[in-house]
């Protein structure tokens, strides 16, 4: 990832629609996966500027350990607070076999080359019953300036993420789309950046922060919580996907 998009993500990530609407989902899944543990240990990989390790503290995690190759993105963590922090590669995570019982790879696995290999060594360092969290992007047609300067090598389906899941040897709980009432916004936004030729010249998508709006995509993003509780949504801009480690 471009090192000044730290900068850009640190400044907008608390109140940007999409970094709302996103911890919003996911927060709603990890509180229920939390559930099934006292005490976990919990692994934030690519940490990023530290924001939802921090967050997850409301949830009953103290001392979530956090992990990312980028040292601007650790400065961020420890202007938090954060001391739990280590300086390792998403794809060759620097621990000890089965240290942890959560593992959460928000926007990771997309920046690996290798991610089956990626995936493999997540299960390595998850303890058996552990569980994996990941939200990654989604479809390779909605492929945009974002995927380009945040250094992505593929979107995925629900298939194709499913599936390489059960290869490294998970136990798939759940793969779904999520940002899914808010599709036909963002993939008519992105063509319309791609025929005016402004995907050019947008260094980021955060850079284009709808003040007018923010906060009613940021609520149709939150509102897909209960229908992600009960139901695999058919499609949308991001996957969400829960896998465990066999006992």
């Amino acid at each position: 990832m471009d090192v000044e998009l730290y900068d850009t993500i640190h400044r907008v990530e608390a109140t940007h629609w999409w970094y709302v609407g996103r911890r919003a989902v996911v927060f709603d899944t990890l509180t229920r996966v939390l559930a099934d543990y006292e005490r976990p240990r919990v692994l934030d990989l690519g940490c990023g500027t530290g924001f939802n390790l921090e967050a997850a503290r409301t949830l009953g995690v103290p001392d979530g350990v956090g992990v990312d190759l980028s040292i601007r993105a650790l400065s961020f963590c420890r202007e938090r607070g954060l001391r739990r922090l280590v300086r390792g590669d998403a794809a060759a995570p620097p621990f000890c076999d089965a240290m942890f019982d959560i593992v959460l790879a928000l926007d990771v696995i997309e920046h690996v080359e290798d991610d089956r290999a990626a995936l493999g060594e997540l299960l390595r360092v998850l303890r058996p019953g552990g569980r994996l969290i990941v939200f990654t992007p989604a479809f390779q047609f909605l492929w945009s300036v974002q995927d380009r300067v945040s250094h992505h090598y593929r979107r995925y389906t629900a298939t194709e993420l499913r599936t390489k899941l059960s290869d490294a040897g998970y136990v798939v709980d759940k793969v779904s789309y999520a940002n899914m009432l808010l599709f036909p916004v963002v993939l008519a936004g992105r063509l319309a950046l791609r025929i005016s030729g402004r995907d050019r010249r947008v260094s980021s998508e955060n850079d284009l922060h709808p003040t007018g709006s923010n906060s009613v995509l940021a609520r149709i993003f939150s509102a897909e919580r209960p229908l992600l509780r009960r139901w695999n949504l058919p499609f949308g801009v991001s996957l969400l996907a829960v896998a465990a480690k066999p006992l």
